[in-house]
């Protein structure tokens, strides 16, 4: 198993035009942040102290959960690929079992889904100190490595259900394209979270990466939130930014988070080796 996991990794980054297309979906959110709206926010936020710094962290916890989503989903295309070339049907030759290929596959997602956000991170983090003079506490350093950590499981583990039924690495690059487009919306980068209906914040709160989103914002807004504002605007900027997500009026802090993640991680594998001894099953008989 650890070799097809090793295999899948070197794979996908021999492929220089694989890794740019995992991007994607965060470079798009970049361009579009930097190139239209980092200054129609900026002169719509005039009255609030900060809010270039603000705007650039808010932004760099959504790019990272995109690029987790879009990464570990474009890892995975060597799964199709290894399905229509009809590569498994001889690594069943091997004493590895379905469900551990099926693993290896997700534990590959992830492993460049952590890699890559981490890049993405430092990438981002660089560029606005450089221009904005955007300070990353030093405190949230480890915190938000654990945050990517998860994340990095949830969004492969998500990826792999619906990788499952793709058959075509034709369908696999249209999904591909659409996964890309959605993701900024998923995590509520594109528009705060504050500003959505209330059907589509349920909906925002049933994707994996949307709590780190929310628990990094957190983590790098906080110092700013707490020190220089009151506590009404303290409060709106809560809600509104999506730093914090309500449950049935609960309010959830990072710790919150993290569990959620990883439950979902949990619900998600489970429902992962269930499909894979469905599918076993059906082609047996």
């Amino acid at each position: 198993m650890f070799a097809l996991l090793q295999r899948n990794i070197k794979i996908y980054f021999s492929n220089i035009s694989e890794v740019i297309m995992s991007f994607l979906g965060a470079l798009i959110s970049f361009f579009i942040y930097i190139g239209f709206l980092q200054k129609n926010l900026e002169s719509s936020w005039s009255h609030i102290s900060n809010a270039n710094e603000m705007l650039d962290l808010w932004m760099i916890a959504g790019i990272v959960a995109i690029a987790g989503i879009t990464t570990s989903f474009q890892a995975l295309g060597q799964w199709v690929k290894d399905q229509e070339t009809r590569t498994i049907d001889d690594m069943k030759l091997t004493d590895v079992s379905a469900s551990q290929q099926l693993l290896a596959y997700v534990l590959s997602g992830a492993v460049i889904g952590l890699i890559m956000q981490i890049i993405v991170f430092i990438v981002m983090s660089s560029y606005f100190t450089a221009t904005d003079h955007v300070s990353i506490p030093t405190s949230a350093s480890l915190p938000v490595l654990s945050y990517i950590l998860i994340t990095s499981m949830a969004a492969a583990s998500l990826n792999a259900i619906i990788v499952f039924f793709i058959h075509s690495s034709t369908t696999f690059s249209r999904l591909s394209a659409v996964i890309s487009a959605a993701s900024g919306f998923a995590v509520a980068t594109y528009i705060p979270y504050g500003t959505l209906p209330s059907h589509a914040q349920t909906l925002v709160k049933l994707i994996p990466s949307s709590y780190e989103t929310s628990a990094l914002r957190s983590l790098l807004l906080n110092p700013i939130i707490k020190n220089d504002f009151s506590p009404n605007v303290r409060k709106y900027l809560v809600a509104y930014l999506g730093i914090y997500f309500k449950i049935n009026g609960y309010q959830l802090n990072q710790i919150d988070n993290a569990l959620i993640m990883l439950g979902m991680t949990i619900v998600l594998i489970i429902l992962i080796i269930v499909l894979t001894f469905w599918a076993d099953r059906k082609r047996n008989n």
